[in-house]
């Protein structure tokens, strides 16, 4: 049996504490999100409060997943303030209960929301901020970050001096870097001086199985080429030459957070298959791996402030020195993973090292104060 009796009780008042800290904080995060719809997309459109109620509800979960460290904290304060002030803690201790014991069960609840998180949060909150994209530009008559998504499929279009190419595809692939039942239309264009004026004359009709857009070029496999007044030429493959940059269209289409966890794994050998650079989200895949233990150092960081709690007192000055050794646990964090998506560090170091660093040194401090 995982828990005896008393760590049960323990573990139902962590339980209830994280759920009443995640009741407040989405409440609050729902309410701004709410305003701030009817500010930005209402501004474009004519929406209703409900129809920016479903707009936030889509991008809770991936909000929820973000602030998840904060909740684990402030929960585990709560929970552990709660059990000393009642007088529970002090019990426990007369009763010859070793504090590893009655810290075990906010470890566990933090473990078991670090996986869920990982497996269930990240992959339905990176679903519906797709949908929260799609629908926000449907409302606004806006482009999903410059491409059309459309029923009758997706468009692109790239010009240059001498010609201007339009792009249709049937459906994407690698967040728009790989074209699926390509069809590229082709126009000349003509400058008319006497007039001052540009005019378009179709050039040839390109189709084509895929297109993978490449640095400097688009790469199309099974090509069809149609030239006015001339028979269709089929190719195996054939490059046309763009000024699309593949790099800043998957950064427009698809953030690391954007990618849920369960896709990440292809999505990265998608994109490194792409000639792309796919660091960013492997340094996010460490990150998501390593979240689990930074929950943990979160729960023990925000337990341990209420374990001095119980001998010493001083509770805000003691709580006020928890919340920013975690602030500043986060912010490492995310400076550490900026590096190791650069390339200035191995990324599962960057990734695993300041949650692994806060957990031992919240296990260092623990014993000690344990054991002297």
């Amino acid at each position: 049996m995982l828990f005896n009796r008393l760590q049960f009780y323990v573990f139902r008042q962590c339980v209830a504490a994280v759920l009443m800290t995640l009741g407040v904080i989405l409440a609050a995060i729902l309410l701004v999100d709410v305003v701030e719809q009817l500010r930005t997309v209402g501004g474009d459109a004519d929406i209703s409060v409900l129809t920016a109620i479903s707009l936030s509800l889509m991008k809770l979960p991936m909000l929820t997943e973000h602030t998840m460290p904060f909740i684990i904290l402030v929960g585990a304060i709560i929970a552990y303030s709660r059990l000393s002030r009642l007088t529970e803690l002090p019990a426990m201790r007369a009763a010859g209960l070793s504090a590893w014991r009655f810290l075990t069960p906010m470890a566990v609840l933090a473990l078991m929301l670090g996986l869920f998180a990982i497996f269930v949060l990240n992959p339905v909150g990176a679903h519906l901020n797709e949908r929260f994209e799609t629908t926000r530009a449907s409302l606004t008559g806006a482009p999903v970050e410059g491409i059309a998504a459309e029923r009758n499929g997706v468009w692109l279009r790239q010009g240059s001096e001498t010609d201007q190419i339009v792009i249709h595809a049937d459906t994407t692939g690698t967040e728009g870097i790989v074209l699926n039942s390509v069809d590229l239309f082709e126009f000349e264009r003509i400058y008319t001086r006497e007039q001052g004026t540009n005019d378009f004359t179709f050039r040839r009709r390109i189709s084509a199985d895929t297109a993978t857009l490449k640095d400097g070029f688009w790469e199309l496999i099974n090509v069809v080429e149609q030239v006015p007044d001339l028979a269709p030429v089929h190719r195996d493959a054939l490059s046309i030459p763009t000024d699309l940059d593949p790099a800043k269209l998957l950064d427009r289409f698809a953030a690391p957070s954007t990618v849920g966890f369960w896709r990440l794994p292809g999505f990265i050998a998608q994109t490194e298959r792409a000639g792309l650079d796919a660091s960013r989200y492997r340094m996010h895949f460490q990150s998501l791996l390593a979240s689990p233990i930074l929950y943990v150092a979160m729960a023990l960081i925000g337990a341990l402030v209420c374990l001095r709690l119980a001998r010493l007192g001083g509770t805000g000055q003691l709580i006020a020195w928890g919340a920013l050794a975690a602030i500043i646990l986060y912010f490492v964090t995310e400076i550490t993973s900026s590096l190791g998506a650069a390339g200035a560090t191995s990324m599962p170091v960057a990734a695993f090292t300041p949650p692994l660093f806060a957990l031992f040194a919240a296990l260092t401090a623990i014993a000690y104060m344990e054991d002297g």
